[in-house]
Protein backbone atom coordinates (compact mmCIF):
# COMPACT_ATOMS: atom_id res chain seq x y z
CA UNK A 1 0.00 0.00 0.00
CA UNK A 2 1.19 3.57 -0.39
CA UNK A 3 -0.46 7.03 0.40
CA UNK A 4 0.20 10.14 -1.25
CA UNK A 5 -1.43 13.03 0.29
CA UNK A 6 -2.46 15.88 -2.16
CA UNK A 7 -5.20 17.69 -0.29
CA UNK A 8 -4.78 18.52 3.74
CA UNK A 9 -6.42 21.89 4.99
CA UNK A 10 -10.10 21.89 6.04
CA UNK A 11 -12.69 23.96 5.45
CA UNK A 12 -10.87 26.79 2.65
CA UNK A 13 -7.86 26.68 0.14
CA UNK A 14 -5.43 28.46 1.81
CA UNK A 15 -2.81 29.44 -0.45
CA UNK A 16 0.17 31.71 -0.12
CA UNK A 17 3.48 31.80 1.74
CA UNK A 18 2.34 31.11 5.09
CA UNK A 19 0.88 27.84 4.61
CA UNK A 20 3.95 26.22 1.61
CA UNK A 21 5.22 23.89 3.82
CA UNK A 22 2.09 21.90 4.86
CA UNK A 23 -0.36 22.68 1.88
CA UNK A 24 -3.34 24.91 1.43
CA UNK A 25 -5.36 22.52 -1.00
CA UNK A 26 -8.36 20.66 0.89
CA UNK A 27 -8.81 17.13 1.44
CA UNK A 28 -7.37 14.39 -0.74
CA UNK A 29 -5.57 11.36 -0.27
CA UNK A 30 -4.69 8.90 -2.85
CA UNK A 31 -4.10 5.41 -1.35
CA UNK A 32 -2.52 2.97 -4.39
CA UNK A 33 -3.52 -1.01 -2.87
CA UNK A 34 -1.23 -2.19 -5.70
CA UNK A 35 -1.89 -1.89 -9.05
CA UNK A 36 -5.62 -0.42 -7.71
CA UNK A 37 -6.60 2.84 -6.83
CA UNK A 38 -9.14 4.47 -4.10
CA UNK A 39 -8.67 8.26 -3.99
CA UNK A 40 -10.30 9.71 -0.75
CA UNK A 41 -12.37 12.56 -0.99
CA UNK A 42 -12.31 15.15 -3.75
CA UNK A 43 -11.27 18.42 -2.11
CA UNK A 44 -9.20 21.06 -4.35
CA UNK A 45 -5.84 18.28 -3.88
CA UNK A 46 -7.92 16.32 -6.71
CA UNK A 47 -6.67 18.54 -9.42
CA UNK A 48 -3.02 18.18 -8.83
CA UNK A 49 -3.48 14.35 -8.83
CA UNK A 50 -5.52 14.31 -12.06
CA UNK A 51 -2.09 15.96 -13.36
CA UNK A 52 -0.15 13.17 -12.10
CA UNK A 53 -2.80 10.13 -13.11
CA UNK A 54 -2.45 11.63 -16.19
CA UNK A 55 1.02 10.63 -16.81
CA UNK A 56 -0.59 7.27 -16.39
CA UNK A 57 -3.03 5.23 -18.22
CA UNK A 58 -5.55 7.40 -17.30
CA UNK A 59 -4.36 9.64 -20.03
CA UNK A 60 -4.99 6.59 -22.26
CA UNK A 61 -9.01 6.56 -21.33
CA UNK A 62 -7.58 3.23 -19.21
CA UNK A 63 -8.14 4.33 -15.82
CA UNK A 64 -10.43 2.78 -12.92
CA UNK A 65 -10.52 3.93 -9.10
CA UNK A 66 -12.81 4.09 -6.67
CA UNK A 67 -13.64 7.43 -4.45
CA UNK A 68 -14.58 7.47 -0.94
CA UNK A 69 -16.58 10.76 -0.19
CA UNK A 70 -16.73 11.49 3.93
CA UNK A 71 -19.64 13.80 2.97
CA UNK A 72 -20.66 16.61 1.05
CA UNK A 73 -19.54 19.90 2.52
CA UNK A 74 -17.81 21.39 -0.55
CA UNK A 75 -14.25 21.27 0.50
CA UNK A 76 -14.91 18.03 -0.14
CA UNK A 77 -15.91 17.38 -3.42
CA UNK A 78 -15.15 20.95 -5.14
CA UNK A 79 -12.02 19.57 -6.91
CA UNK A 80 -13.90 17.33 -9.17
CA UNK A 81 -14.63 19.95 -11.63
CA UNK A 82 -11.22 20.70 -12.16
CA UNK A 83 -10.28 16.69 -12.19
CA UNK A 84 -8.90 16.27 -15.56
CA UNK A 85 -8.85 12.37 -15.80
CA UNK A 86 -12.96 12.78 -15.54
CA UNK A 87 -12.94 14.83 -18.79
CA UNK A 88 -10.82 11.34 -21.04
CA UNK A 89 -13.80 9.12 -22.08
CA UNK A 90 -12.74 5.19 -21.32
CA UNK A 91 -11.86 6.36 -17.88
CA UNK A 92 -14.16 4.63 -14.95
CA UNK A 93 -14.97 6.84 -11.94
CA UNK A 94 -16.87 4.42 -9.02
CA UNK A 95 -18.29 7.43 -6.04
CA UNK A 96 -19.26 5.76 -3.23
CA UNK A 97 -20.97 7.21 -0.07
CA UNK A 98 -23.10 5.81 2.57
CA UNK A 99 -26.70 5.04 2.10
CA UNK A 100 -27.62 8.33 4.32
CA UNK A 101 -26.23 10.55 2.26
CA UNK A 102 -25.80 8.65 -0.96
CA UNK A 103 -28.64 10.60 -2.66
CA UNK A 104 -27.48 13.84 -1.35
CA UNK A 105 -23.63 12.96 -2.69
CA UNK A 106 -24.82 12.32 -6.44
CA UNK A 107 -27.23 15.23 -6.64
CA UNK A 108 -24.30 17.80 -4.72
CA UNK A 109 -21.81 16.41 -7.36
CA UNK A 110 -24.65 17.25 -9.90
CA UNK A 111 -25.53 20.85 -8.39
CA UNK A 112 -21.84 22.24 -7.86
CA UNK A 113 -21.67 21.58 -11.81
CA UNK A 114 -25.12 23.70 -12.60
CA UNK A 115 -24.40 26.29 -15.51
CA UNK A 116 -24.86 29.50 -12.78
CA UNK A 117 -21.83 27.40 -10.53
CA UNK A 118 -19.28 25.89 -13.67
CA UNK A 119 -19.53 25.56 -17.42
CA UNK A 120 -19.96 21.79 -17.47
CA UNK A 121 -22.35 19.83 -16.26
CA UNK A 122 -21.27 16.78 -15.09
CA UNK A 123 -23.25 15.08 -17.49
CA UNK A 124 -21.43 16.06 -19.97
CA UNK A 125 -18.17 14.68 -18.78
CA UNK A 126 -17.18 11.81 -21.19
CA UNK A 127 -15.43 9.04 -18.51
CA UNK A 128 -18.17 6.74 -17.09
CA UNK A 129 -19.01 7.94 -13.64
CA UNK A 130 -21.22 5.99 -11.28
CA UNK A 131 -22.58 6.52 -7.53
CA UNK A 132 -22.80 3.57 -5.06
CA UNK A 133 -24.59 3.12 -1.71
CA UNK A 134 -22.60 1.82 1.27
CA UNK A 135 -24.88 0.59 4.47
CA UNK A 136 -23.05 2.01 7.23
CA UNK A 137 -21.30 -1.44 9.37
CA UNK A 138 -21.85 -2.65 5.57
CA UNK A 139 -18.01 -4.50 4.01
CA UNK A 140 -17.91 -3.29 0.27
CA UNK A 141 -15.16 -6.18 -1.29
CA UNK A 142 -13.28 -4.96 -5.09
CA UNK A 143 -10.95 -7.38 -6.28
CA UNK A 144 -8.18 -7.80 -2.84
CA UNK A 145 -9.17 -4.70 -1.10
CA UNK A 146 -12.20 -4.86 1.63
CA UNK A 147 -13.99 -1.55 2.68
CA UNK A 148 -15.95 -0.91 5.80
CA UNK A 149 -17.25 2.23 7.25
CA UNK A 150 -18.95 3.95 9.83
CA UNK A 151 -20.65 6.88 10.80
CA UNK A 152 -19.18 10.28 12.35
CA UNK A 153 -20.33 12.71 14.47
CA UNK A 154 -20.55 15.69 12.45
CA UNK A 155 -23.12 18.26 11.36
CA UNK A 156 -25.33 17.11 8.27
CA UNK A 157 -22.95 13.96 8.45
CA UNK A 158 -20.11 12.40 7.91
CA UNK A 159 -18.32 9.01 7.44
CA UNK A 160 -14.62 7.06 8.21
CA UNK A 161 -13.47 4.09 5.50
CA UNK A 162 -11.32 1.39 6.78
CA UNK A 163 -9.17 0.18 3.48
CA UNK A 164 -7.74 -2.85 4.01
CA UNK A 165 -5.53 -4.81 1.40
CA UNK A 166 -2.96 -7.62 2.10
CA UNK A 167 -2.79 -7.42 5.47
CA UNK A 168 -2.14 -3.40 6.00
CA UNK A 169 -4.71 -1.13 6.99
CA UNK A 170 -5.02 2.58 6.16
CA UNK A 171 -8.02 4.87 8.27
CA UNK A 172 -9.60 8.06 6.79
CA UNK A 173 -11.22 9.33 10.16
CA UNK A 174 -12.07 12.96 8.93
CA UNK A 175 -14.56 15.72 9.88
CA UNK A 176 -15.40 14.23 13.36
CA UNK A 177 -15.77 15.45 16.67
CA UNK A 178 -14.92 13.42 19.65
CA UNK A 179 -17.51 12.66 22.77
CA UNK A 180 -16.41 12.44 26.01
CA UNK A 181 -15.61 8.70 25.90
CA UNK A 182 -13.99 7.45 22.57
CA UNK A 183 -16.39 6.90 20.06
CA UNK A 184 -16.84 3.03 20.28
CA UNK A 185 -18.17 2.26 16.86
CA UNK A 186 -15.09 4.30 15.22
CA UNK A 187 -12.34 2.81 17.89
CA UNK A 188 -13.69 -0.73 16.45
CA UNK A 189 -13.00 0.92 12.50
CA UNK A 190 -9.76 1.82 13.29
CA UNK A 191 -8.19 -1.03 15.75
CA UNK A 192 -4.96 -2.31 14.69
CA UNK A 193 -4.45 0.20 11.75
CA UNK A 194 -1.33 1.27 10.68
CA UNK A 195 -2.20 4.36 9.78
CA UNK A 196 -5.01 6.38 11.22
CA UNK A 197 -6.03 9.31 9.36
CA UNK A 198 -7.43 11.92 11.86
CA UNK A 199 -9.39 15.05 11.93
CA UNK A 200 -7.30 17.44 13.95
CA UNK A 201 -8.73 21.00 12.74
CA UNK A 202 -8.49 22.73 16.40
CA UNK A 203 -6.41 22.81 19.21
CA UNK A 204 -7.56 21.81 22.83
CA UNK A 205 -8.21 25.23 23.35
CA UNK A 206 -9.48 26.30 20.76
CA UNK A 207 -11.61 23.37 20.77
CA UNK A 208 -13.17 25.21 24.26
CA UNK A 209 -14.73 27.96 21.79
CA UNK A 210 -16.18 25.30 18.76
CA UNK A 211 -18.37 22.84 20.52
CA UNK A 212 -20.60 20.88 18.14
CA UNK A 213 -18.68 22.59 15.02
CA UNK A 214 -18.12 18.82 14.01
CA UNK A 215 -14.17 18.65 14.48
CA UNK A 216 -11.27 17.36 16.64
CA UNK A 217 -7.68 17.75 17.88
CA UNK A 218 -4.69 16.23 17.89
CA UNK A 219 -4.93 14.66 21.83
CA UNK A 220 -7.92 13.28 21.03
CA UNK A 221 -6.78 11.51 18.23
CA UNK A 222 -3.70 10.55 19.83
CA UNK A 223 -5.99 8.88 22.15
CA UNK A 224 -7.97 7.02 19.60
CA UNK A 225 -4.93 5.86 18.04
CA UNK A 226 -3.25 4.51 21.26
CA UNK A 227 -6.92 2.89 22.63
CA UNK A 228 -7.00 1.42 19.01
CA UNK A 229 -3.83 -0.16 18.83
CA UNK A 230 -3.02 2.25 15.64
CA UNK A 231 0.70 2.24 14.50
CA UNK A 232 0.75 5.44 13.11
CA UNK A 233 -1.57 8.77 13.91
CA UNK A 234 -1.10 11.36 10.61
CA UNK A 235 -2.96 14.60 11.42
CA UNK A 236 -5.18 15.91 9.37
CA UNK A 237 -8.11 18.80 8.28
CA UNK A 238 -5.59 20.81 8.92
CA UNK A 239 -7.24 24.27 10.62
CA UNK A 240 -7.16 27.25 7.80
CA UNK A 241 -5.97 30.07 10.16
CA UNK A 242 -2.65 27.20 11.64
CA UNK A 243 0.20 28.71 9.70
CA UNK A 244 3.54 26.76 9.03
CA UNK A 245 4.86 27.71 12.09
CA UNK A 246 2.05 27.15 14.34
CA UNK A 247 1.75 23.66 12.75
CA UNK A 248 5.34 22.61 13.73
CA UNK A 249 4.30 23.24 17.21
CA UNK A 250 1.26 20.93 16.86
CA UNK A 251 3.24 18.48 15.45
CA UNK A 252 6.24 18.42 18.10
CA UNK A 253 3.80 18.67 21.03
CA UNK A 254 1.95 15.43 19.41
CA UNK A 255 5.30 13.73 18.90
CA UNK A 256 5.78 14.00 22.40
CA UNK A 257 2.55 12.28 23.51
CA UNK A 258 3.07 9.55 20.29
CA UNK A 259 6.38 8.63 18.46
CA UNK A 260 3.81 7.62 16.00
CA UNK A 261 2.55 11.14 15.33
CA UNK A 262 3.11 12.96 11.86
CA UNK A 263 1.67 15.83 10.47
CA UNK A 264 -0.07 15.09 6.76
CA UNK A 265 1.80 17.21 4.60
CA UNK A 266 0.84 18.00 0.43
CA UNK A 267 3.16 15.87 -1.43
CA UNK A 268 4.16 13.68 1.33
CA UNK A 269 4.23 9.86 0.06
CA UNK A 270 3.84 6.81 2.65
CA UNK A 271 4.87 3.03 1.73
CA UNK A 272 2.72 1.05 4.19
Amino acid sequence: MKIKYYGVRGSVPTPGRDTIRYGGNTPCVAVWCGDDLVILDAGTGLRVLGDDLMQTSFGQGKGRAVMLVSHTHWDHIQGFPFFTPAYIKGNLFHLLGVHQINKGLEMAMHHQQQYQNFPVLLSQMPSRITFNAMEEGSVRQMGGIRILTTELNHPGGSFAYRIEYQDKVVVYATDTEHYTNVDLRLLTLVRDADVLIYDCHFTEEEYKNHRGWGHSTPDQGIRLAKEAGAKQLHLFHHNPSHKDPQMDEIVEAAQKEFDGAFAAIEGWEVEI
